[in-house]
């Protein structure tokens, strides 16, 4: 008898394992903070719900759902008129010609943002002209044309240590469309 709760239990980890590494996978859908104690009581037998071990991320079709360090377009309006923004563009160099350039942003290719962040302090300065971002800083946003680079971006970001640093998902595309709205 034993045995066999023992085994159950053991497939329904496998299984809730499965389950949790599909939804971790699924990169087209924005992110949703959801509380999982039933998951780790499941899990482990007894409920363990310390807040760092029962929040995951998981992802939900909700197009209403917003991840936290993703900005709108008033949010970006406002930090780029209060000059507290260090906004960079991962778009490479000819799409930034074919399709327009963000208005102050600093153009640090995708396929090369992470050199460019291991710089050393005067290294990055002399090659882009600006400061480099410390990882504390809030106002590191990265923008692409629509959020799949901008996102590539942030999750490199975040790995190597700019834990603060948010991305501009609407893109420039969004951009371009939202000023031509205000212009008319």
């Amino acid at each position: 008898m034993a045995s066999f709760s023992s085994t159950r239990r053991l497939l329904q980890r496998r299984q809730i394992s499965a389950i949790l590494n599909l939804i971790k996978t699924q990169s087209n859908f924005a992110a949703a903070r959801v509380s999982t104690p039933k998951v780790l009581t499941t899990l482990h037998g007894k409920s363990s719900c310390s807040k760092t071990k029962s929040q995951k991320d998981f992802c939900r079709h909700d197009s209403n759902c917003v991840k936290r360090t993703d900005l709108n377009f008033d949010e970006i309006l406002a930090l780029l008129g209060s000059g507290n923004l260090q906004l960079i563009d991962v778009r490479e160099p000819k799409e930034l010609v074919q399709q327009g350039e963000f208005p102050t942003a600093l153009n640090i290719p995708l396929s090369c943002l992470k050199e460019s962040l291991l710089l050393n302090d005067e290294h990055f300065s002399e090659m882009f002209k600006t400061p480099k971002p410390r990882p504390h800083d809030e106002h590191l946003v990265f923008v692409g044309f629509g959020p799949i680079k901008s996102n590539t971006a942030l999750e490199i970001a975040h790995k190597m240590g700019f834990k603060k640093a948010r991305q501009y998902a609407g893109g420039f595309k969004e951009w371009m469309e939202k000023t031509e709205e205000n212009r008319t």
